[in-house]
């Protein structure tokens, strides 16, 4: 019941949000369907389908698992923005887990390059063909110096980055297999106010790629991993 709650206050605090910032007056169903934070990216999930979270209680008179709000999951880049933007929402202490998990991935990137004349050329090529998303691998290792194009689950959506590459003329980008080699982060919040579902709505506006979803809350809420 608690989940079902949290699911209507996610989606009645998405079109209200729409009514403040667009001012619109059109039909309900077409606002909805407006919406950033669209039907399909709230969903009521139960404590059975959830992955680390604890079987609900058959015991007569034993309380419903507590409610969470789930935000994810983010990159470990978009995780360090969107731990800023928690922070500053204030949120009670042992209210939020944060939820780290390493997951098989796929690594477009370039080889490393031997020296900072190397790498300022490569950079500049790129640049020159309009392509903005990039970093050079500063740890040590034998990756120090690659230059990293994109991370991704699938290897058909690293596939698929490849070409749009080549498309632009990249060349020398080529595509890894890493084991444990992606970081990704999902956030739970323990029963949030109305006013909390609001902001985390906010926030997620601008992590396009995440969901909002109503859970019942995982083993290790609350507190903070």
């Amino acid at each position: 019941m608690r989940t079902i709650v949290l699911l209507v206050l996610l989606a009645n605090v998405g079109f209200f949000a729409y009514h403040h910032y667009l001012g619109v007056s059109e039909e309900a169903a077409a606002q909805i369907q407006l919406l950033q934070i669209s039907p399909e990216k709230i969903i009521s999930v139960t404590a059975e389908t959830m992955p680390g979270s604890a079987a609900p209680s058959t015991l007569a008179g034993a309380p419903p698992p507590a409610a969470c709000v789930e935000w994810g999951a983010l990159g470990a880049v978009e995780a360090v923005r969107a731990d800023a933007a928690l922070a500053a929402l204030g949120l009670p202490a042992g209210a939020m887990l944060r939820r780290v998990t390493e997951l098989d991935g796929y690594w477009v990137h370039m080889a490393p390059l031997k020296s900072k004349a190397e790498i300022d050329r490569k950079i500049g090529e790129l640049k020159a063909l309009d392509v903005t998303e990039y970093y050079v691998v500063q740890d040590a290792g034998p990756w120090r110096n690659a230059v990293s194009l994109g991370l991704y689950k699938s290897e058909a959506a690293a596939n698929t980055e490849m070409e749009r590459l080549r498309e632009r003329g990249v060349r020398s980008a080529i595509v890894t297999r890493r084991d444990k080699f992606l970081k990704q982060v999902n956030y739970f919040v323990r029963e949030p106010s109305a006013a909390t579902i609001a902001r985390l709505t906010d926030l997620q506006r601008g992590f396009p790629a995440t969901e909002i979803r109503a859970v019942s809350c995982p083993v290790g809420t609350p507190g903070k991993q």
